[in-house]
């Protein structure tokens, strides 16, 4: 049996084609959450005010305020840990969370991100593509999350 096939002209494409360009570029501005950090490979780098605005705020709120499309999916009913996507869950069974590194060190969950206060880290890196331009952090697929603690004896630099 032949299907019956419904083929544009190319002359018909092209004009269809020509209507959906634009003059003007994309404003971000206009998204939930504001203007993102113009950083590489889509990473947001959450830093000073950001961090120490309000007391009590984890590191979590932090990074749920400069991206709001983050989803916490669920919280682990032993660890009390939030279950994170950065990119979508890609199993069923297994786990979605990124890697999560405090000061260099990659711990076994995600618990950091509610434990530690946000006013204590000098700096927070969110990399949802899983590649940051660090040496010495692994490539994930489910994305990395670098937090640096803030310490008496290091200055600002990261």
């Amino acid at each position: 049996m032949q299907r019956n096939r419904s083929v544009l002209p190319p002359f018909a494409l092209s004009i269809l084609l020509l209507n959906c360009t634009t003059s003007r570029p994309f404003d971000r501005s206009t998204e939930p959450g504001g203007r993102l950090p113009s950083t590489t490979g889509g990473a947001v780098i959450i830093r000073g005010q950001a961090l120490s605005a309000d007391p009590g705020r984890t590191i979590l709120d932090a990074i749920r305020r400069a991206m709001p499309q983050l989803h916490v999916s669920s919280w682990s009913q032993y660890s009390r840990c939030p279950n994170i996507e950065l990119r979508g869950k890609d199993s069923v069974v297994g786990s979605s969370n990124p890697d999560v590194y405090v000061d260099g060190t990659r711990t076994v969950d995600t618990c950091p991100l509610v434990t530690i206060q946000a006013s204590e880290t000098r700096r927070v890196e969110v990399y949802p593509l899983g590649v940051t331009p660090r040496p010495g952090y692994p490539s994930s697929g489910h994305g990395l999350i670098l937090i640096f603690v803030q310490r008496a004896d290091t200055t600002e630099g990261g």
